[in-house]
């Protein structure tokens, strides 16, 4: 036969454990919540930022050094790589002249073009792309 031994537990402690149990103090775990620890390595977190080779920012700048354009370059589906995505250009004077999107080396979607004080001249679209 076994015995067990029982000890009494005041309700109103019972209580306050369970409590302090749910809403841990009032403090928020300092690494996120806590998990029992099956020997497992944490999974991955998963990354949506390309990696280092997956884009290039291509820049030139003016004899005055401000910046001329700005576009990014990815690789095509040959590898080779092409202007892929934003690009800009600038006025010599610093003030941004045109901005839109390129896919394989070729401007498509909307594209804004400025005047020289940096108001809005126009606005184009060039669809899927239209021979330059």
């Amino acid at each position: 036969m076994h015995t067990a031994i029982v000890q009494h537990v005041p309700a109103p402690a019972l209580a306050l454990a369970a409590l302090l149990a749910l809403v841990g103090c009032g403090k928020p775990p300092a690494n996120g919540p806590v998990a029992a620890d099956s020997g497992a390595a944490p999974p991955a977190a998963a990354s949506t930022a390309p990696k280092a080779d997956d884009v290039k920012i291509a820049k030139e700048n003016w004899p005055n050094g401000k910046l001329k354009f700005q576009y990014e370059m990815r690789r095509n589906p040959d590898g080779k790589w092409a202007r892929n995505g934003i690009a800009r250009a600038y006025y010599d004077h610093g003030v941004l002249q045109r901005e839109g999107l390129y896919r394989n080396n070729v401007r498509v979607g909307e594209w804004k073009y400025y005047k020289a004080d940096g108001t809005l001249d126009y606005t184009e679209d060039r669809g899927e792309g239209k021979a330059e």
